[in-house]
């Protein structure tokens, strides 16, 4: 009696699992702002999606739309101290965002509301495309983490004291990080093959990847963020161009996928 209560709770387990699939596509829609303008870096909190997108000139504007459906909420430029030339943006889990300026070598924190820079700080050589922080949803973080698009990491604490650098074995060809607070995972999407991967940042390792379903169409894959078991991918230069895909990103990414044979031979 005992193992067959046991097979059945294994069983309704995998049943109420079966709902969230893994890179499964769940929604999708326009990304507004500029036409035909691709959105870099995107970022993400419990209610909006916020994207940097290219305008022209140098101080591009952040979009802010809802996260539920991509509706347009506000738009501003932050005022840079320097030329900016932004790749990666980031949520800090405390209201406020990071920017990647890849070319003048810079990270700046600002309110992710008004855009008023709060802090900022430098990073000595090299191009940074990717950014992501650590946070834990509602709370903030420890470690920021960057990229260049070839096969560089770095962390960061987060007023940019060195802490680690390592290489991935494969190019990343990334323009923006999404750190996923539920499985404690980085996530970039490939602009060249538009596979969705993530990395472990203490095994510094590929964990799990997914193939954008519609990847021979879209173009390239750019902006990247994650919030509540849900990522968020941009894409550009493509049909249809600029949108936002939501793919399921369940807690248990981690985990070998389950299946009825596994759960019979456990009783065998």
């Amino acid at each position: 009696m005992r193992k067959g209560i046991i097979i059945v709770l294994a069983l309704a387990l995998l049943a109420g699992t079966a709902s969230a699939k893994l890179g499964e596509l769940v929604a999708s829609f326009p990304n507004p702002g500029y036409l035909h303008s691709p959105h870099y870096g995107m970022a993400a909190d419990a209610n909006y999606l916020y994207s940097y997108q290219y305008s022209g000139g140098w101080n591009w504007p952040i979009i802010t739309m809802r996260r539920s459906n991509g509706a347009f909420v506000s738009s501003y430029r932050i005022q840079f101290p320097t030329r900016v030339y932004p790749s990666g943006v980031s949520y800090d889990g405390l209201g406020c965002l990071y920017y990647s300026n890849y070319l003048a070598r810079y990270v700046v924190r600002a309110r992710a509301d008004t855009g008023s820079i709060l802090s900022t700080w430098t990073w000595p050589t090299g191009y940074r495309y990717g950014i992501c922080a650590d946070h834990r949803g509602t709370s903030g973080g420890t470690y920021i983490y960057q990229t260049y698009s070839y096969r560089d990491f770095f962390k960061s604490t987060l007023t940019g004291n060195p802490v680690a650098f390592w290489q991935m074995t494969a190019e990343t060809r990334n323009w923006d990080l999404a750190w996923d607070y539920g499985n404690k995972l980085i996530w970039y999407a490939n602009t060249q093959t538009d596979y969705i991967i993530a990395v472990d940042p203490d095994t510094r390792k590929i964990k799990t990847s997914f193939l954008h379903p519609i990847w021979t169409t879209i173009g390239a894959c750019y902006g990247i963020a994650y919030w509540g078991n849900r990522l968020y991918v941009s894409n550009s230069e493509g049909t249809p161009d600029e949108y936002i895909w939501v793919f399921d990103c369940p807690n248990t990414v981690g985990l070998a996928p389950a299946s009825v044979g596994k759960v019979k031979a456990l009783f065998r």
